[in-house]
């Protein structure tokens, strides 16, 4: 009983030591509200504060190895072909978007790459609706992607139908399936 206590003791005393450690290793960098209420974050390294780019419909938007093209925003009832034709809840905001690998490697593209966005709200891809609106294309679905590789599809929200017509829609993409690394995208 002894040995074990000691061993605790010293063991709470190594973990306490190996967090001081790995806390200073891990950098001064602060996050930070402006007036808007949005999230700012500065580094103590650089002083400067980090602003989101503002990207719109057309614009190449590079996310890590990835590369998006927004070519047009629109709205539907119903996807699909006739026999298997998807109806929504709300509206379909059908996004249609381009994709290009510039990395080393294949990359797996998939709907679930892209959310949309409108206020403090975020939507996610209808899986079922986006394979339906790619009928004659590539579908967002698993894809593969080889270096230097180019995809084209639309991805589809189903969302109220008072809000698919708003001008505050954004696209937010990411560099891959569970991807970290994103940007937003103005779809008016």
């Amino acid at each position: 009983m002894k040995k074990f206590f000691k061993f605790g003791c010293l063991g709470v005393i190594v973990l306490v030591i190996l967090g001081v450690i790995l806390a200073s290793l891990g950098g001064d960098d602060t996050a930070s509200t402006n007036s808007e209420g949005e999230s700012t974050e500065t580094s103590s390294d650089s002083g400067d504060t980090e602003e989101e780019q503002t990207y719109v419909i057309g614009d190449k938007v590079e996310v890590g190895k990835m590369a998006f093209t927004v070519n047009e925003k629109t709205t539907a009832s119903t996807v699909g072909p006739e026999m298997f034709q998807e109806e929504a809840n709300g509206k379909y905001v059908l996004v249609d978007v381009t994709v290009i690998n510039n990395g080393n490697e294949a990359n797996t593209v998939d709907s679930s790459m892209f959310k949309l966005k409108f206020e403090d709200k975020t939507y996610e891809a209808d899986s079922g609706a986006t394979m339906s609106a790619n009928e004659d294309s590539v579908e967002f679905f698993l894809a593969e992607v080889n270096p230097d590789s180019t995809i084209e599809g639309k991805v589809a929200f189903d969302i109220n139908a008072e809000t698919a017509d708003q001008d505050g829609l954004k696209l937010q993409v990411s560099e891959g399936v569970f991807g970290t690394n994103t940007k937003t995208i103005d779809l008016k």
